[in-house]
């Protein structure tokens, strides 16, 4: 499962308020409000207080500055706050029923007030053992269709309530033209969350690189003053760059729903497209929230909630190779044929890494005791591996009989030594010198 570095967002505003003569006075408070808000968890825990002091002061700071930081995270960022309701609801309520403590960690979440306001009923499915799929489905039945009731909340909420998901007493559903309005302002703003707080240009909304192009050539107004946008150097060369080599990817994917490194989106624009459309527009821009709640998740060693996650997404944009790729890489230590199935329907809808599914899908061969196919796919994909450029991934990776979550930023390698681990454990001596040539290629290249 591709996902992003974890950190500690106040960690990093503590170190970039050092860097403030450097010319990052925007950058550094920008950073810290995405981080926080990916963070997830409604910011109650041991460390609230510390917390949401520095997200206090970032804003502060923001605003001091001449930015209006309430509508910055209302129109830029109401991905992350609308991800993080749904990942907390969708956690919590489709926790398996045989699990000890299914709220672990969401216990300061207040499910029944958000249920009251979002007009759930007060008895919400969970996951059955025998029928997962069917409780999810159900869930989904349930929580899509409160999404625009969440979106309107979002528009009047306060920057602590957005924040700190504090519900309301009530919810006013916007006019169909005034939540227009409200999605077309996430451009300007979330070029603004781009531009000073993604280090590297491909993680940016296609979008954006296009309103700095067109910026930085005296065709297009900037997000905020010149002055601000000066707080950061945009290299025109390497700008040009990605956009071309985004338009490249786009053309040579096999799959219109299929994303880059950086999780391109395609921008919610009205609410008025049909049901089944607007779902799946909203599920796939959730995609990345939804991955970094479930790495939560899985690191404490919830695998079948954080599945539930993307089961949930699955059933809103069945055509998301992403969505199937993250479910199917949940289930690999717990149902390997099942996760093996879902990881194939990923690749078919166009799932961009070649080296991570490969992977993957060894990691569920091996586990079926398919010993012979998982060295053959690995072998048959071996260019590609090669030749694939380096990613930070979490990864399963195999320790002793059992399946360890570890991040990775040499993909390639770590094949390898799955590779070598399968011809070892079967004494297949030929296959095991050729993967040890291949180990040594790599680390000589």
């Amino acid at each position: 499962m591709q996902g992003e570095r974890p950190f500690d967002a106040h960690e990093i505003y503590l170190s970039d308020q050092a860097r403030e003569t450097a010319g990052r006075r925007t950058i550094s408070p920008v950073v810290t409000l995405r981080g926080m808000l990916e963070g997830g968890r409604a910011f109650k825990d041991e460390r609230s207080a510390a917390r949401v002091e520095a997200f206090s002061t970032a804003a502060s700071e923001l605003t001091r500055r001449g930015l209006d930081t309430t509508a910055l995270v209302r129109h830029g960022m109401f991905q992350q706050v609308l991800g993080a309701l749904i990942a907390n609801l969708t956690a919590a309520r489709l926790a398996p029923h045989w699990h000890v403590e299914p709220f672990a960690g969401f216990e300061n979440f207040d499910h029944e007030a958000w249920a009251k306001v979002l007009h759930l009923p007060a008895k919400i499915p969970v996951i059955d053992a025998g029928s997962p799929r069917a409780a999810s489905k159900a869930f989904a039945n349930l929580i899509i269709p409160t999404i625009p009731r969440i979106m309107s909340w979002i528009s009047v909420a306060s920057l602590q309530d957005m924040v700190c998901l504090t519900p309301p007493g009530s919810i006013r559903g916007l006019p169909q033209e005034d939540l227009s309005q409200f999605l077309a302002l996430q451009v300007p703003y979330r070029w603004m969350v781009d531009y000073f707080s993604h280090t590297f240009l491909h993680e940016w909304e296609t979008e954006s690189l296009h309103l700095t192009h067109r910026w930085m050539k005296g065709l297009e107004v900037p997000p905020c003053s010149p002055e601000l946008m000066e707080d950061r150097k945009i290299d025109p060369e390497l700008l040009a760059f990605e956009i071309a080599d985004r338009v490249t990817a786009d053309e040579g994917r096999k799959s219109p729903v299929s994303t880059s490194t950086s999780m391109t989106v395609r921008p919610l624009t009205a609410l008025s497209t049909p049901p089944e459309e607007t779902t799946a527009l909203v599920m796939v821009s959730l995609a990345m929230e939804m991955t970094r709640h479930a790495k939560h998740l899985l690191s404490e060693g919830r695998l079948r909630e954080a599945a539930a996650v993307f089961e949930f997404g699955v059933q809103g944009a069945p055509e998301s190779a992403d969505l199937h790729n993250n479910w199917g890489f949940c289930l690999i230590p717990l149902e390997p044929s099942k996760a093996l199935n879902l990881l194939i329907r990923a690749e078919e809808l166009g799932f961009y890494n070649e080296a991570l599914t490969i992977y993957n899908q060894m990691c569920c061969l091996f586990s079926l005791g398919r010993h012979k196919a998982a060295l053959s796919l690995a072998a048959g994909k071996w260019e590609q591996i090669r030749s694939a450029p380096s990613l930070h991934a979490t990864i399963w990776k195999l320790e002793g009989s059992g399946w360890v979550l570890k991040e990775t930023e040499n993909l390639g390698q770590d094949l390898v030594e799955l590779a070598i681990s399968v011809a070892t454990s079967n004494g297949w001596h030929g296959e095991l010198e050729i993967w040890s040539v291949r180990r040594r290629d790599l680390s000589a290249s």
